[in-house]
């Protein structure tokens, strides 16, 4: 029997996005997809039909015997899985309501924090999704951090230098107490500055 693609845990807990905005964004492209099965479902239903009735005429032709057989046991091997085919997409219809359903919950709690540009227009979700692409990173990759220090007692060399990548990130990190306070990020000028000073 079919089964769903996702559950409402999954959906909840489980999608990409440390943040509500990045959890809109994944949930949407969940939701187009629902949506582009549900339209198979007419489609299926219409290829039925059509066999049907192909069938239908070519018995009142009356055509060759071979031709009628082959349409016969396309329609049968079409028809052995109708039930299944059903049941699949009942199923996406649930998902298609699960998946609106926690949206208007993520836009309630998101609505306050969407921008405005100069001349009063609020900005379009792919506006708030770019706005909100450092939080999203410092929130991940802070994360990311933390579960390493819980597992092994201090976080790798590659996942901070990922967080340094992101001065922001970087001061984030310092002010919850992930990172050393007295911690500076070495840019490019300290290191070329420290060559000159080695060639004096």
């Amino acid at each position: 029997m079919a089964s769903n693609l996702n559950s409402e845990f999954n959906y909840r807990y489980q999608v990409i996005g440390s943040t509500p905005w990045e959890k809109i964004k994944t949930l949407q492209g969940f939701l187009v997809g629902r949506k582009r099965a549900a339209v198979l479902e007419e489609c299926a239903e219409l290829k039925y039909r059509a066999k049907l009735e192909e069938l239908e005429h070519l018995r009142s032709i009356p055509a060759a015997n071979h031709l009628i057989l082959n349409l016969r046991a396309e329609i049968l091997e079409l028809e052995s899985h109708l039930d299944d085919q059903k049941h699949a997409f009942e199923l996406n219809r649930k998902e298609i309501k699960i998946l609106e359903k926690l949206m208007s919950e993520l836009y309630t709690e998101v609505e306050p924090t969407r921008l405005k540009h100069e001349d009063g227009t609020p900005y379009t979700d792919d506006e708030m999704f770019e706005a909100n692409a450092n939080y999203e990173f410092t929130v991940t990759i802070g994360r990311e951090i933390q579960a390493e220090i819980i597992a092994n007692g201090r976080p790798s060399p590659a996942k901070l230098l990922n967080a340094m990548s992101n001065p922001q990130t970087l001061e984030s990190l310092k002010l919850i107490g992930i990172v050393p306070k007295e911690t500076f990020l070495l840019a490019e000028k300290d290191i070329v500055l420290s060559i000159e000073n080695n060639a004096i």
